[in-house]
């Protein structure tokens, strides 16, 4: 596998995803265990309460996936760093992204710094180096603790700052998580039952299937970001 430098384009993703085997069989089984299949048209309110149990767990499922992405990529760049003294893809954009996060308000603009971009400089100063990439990687971790969604600006706050690109994802796949997670808002909190259309069981198995290219993408470009800068 080639080193990759920041900025270096990712032309493509590997061809599999494991954890979204594991995450279909999962929905597969919340959708047994709830009753809910392509047949279900409700009649009663039992029957829409159960189709919005499976939206709100469904929505659990697909956010707990992507925190465990971005939790195995943390994981690895930290072995990475403690064991090999090296620097992964994504442990390199989390570094330049903890250096110039506090631009973000006139508060904490004053803390920021130029990052170091050069591997060179970052194998050179190692400690300084290592030192810095554990304390980004604790700060990204409370970050993906906070989570609280699956809507873009969520994905892009635990999944940009370690390498990852908005030409990964769809504009269709993007807007299908934002409508997943303004649709699981409005049973969470209570809207449900003033929504005028009523959920059938083919209409919230297809909100899965719109998003599974996407998500695909999401774990398959992890082996991409994990590459390191230099062997």
């Amino acid at each position: 596998m080639a080193n990759l430098q920041l900025g270096d384009s990712i032309l493509k993703p590997c061809r599999r995803s494991r954890k979204l085997i594991e995450l279909k069989l999962r929905i597969k089984e919340l959708a047994s265990s709830l009753g809910v299949n392509e047949q279900l048209i409700p009649t009663g309110q039992a029957e829409i309460d159960r189709l919005h149990a499976f939206r709100v767990l469904m929505h659990a499922e697909v956010q707990y996936y992507l925190e465990s992405i971005v939790t195995q990529v943390l994981d690895v760049t930290e072995q990475e760093s403690s064991i090999h003294a090296r620097i992964t893809h994504a442990g390199h954009h989390l570094l330049v992204f903890q250096a110039m996060n506090p631009l973000a308000t006139p508060r904490t603009s004053a803390k920021a710094s130029y990052p170091q971009y050069s591997s060179k400089d970052l194998r050179a100063n190692w400690p300084a180096t290592a030192s810095s990439l554990q304390k980004a990687v604790e700060a990204h971790r409370k970050r993906v603790k906070g989570n609280n969604g699956i809507k873009v600006a969520n994905m892009n706050t635990i999944l940009l700052p370690v390498g990852f690109r908005d030409a990964f994802f769809t504009s269709r796949f993007r807007d299908k998580m934002d409508e997943l997670g303004e649709q699981r808002g409005r049973v969470a909190h209570g809207a449900g039952a003033l929504v005028s259309s009523v959920p059938t069981g083919r209409g919230e198995l297809q909100r899965f299937l719109d998003i599974e290219p996407g998500l695909s993408l999401a774990d398959r470009f992890v082996p991409r970001l994990l590459q390191p800068l230099w062997r």
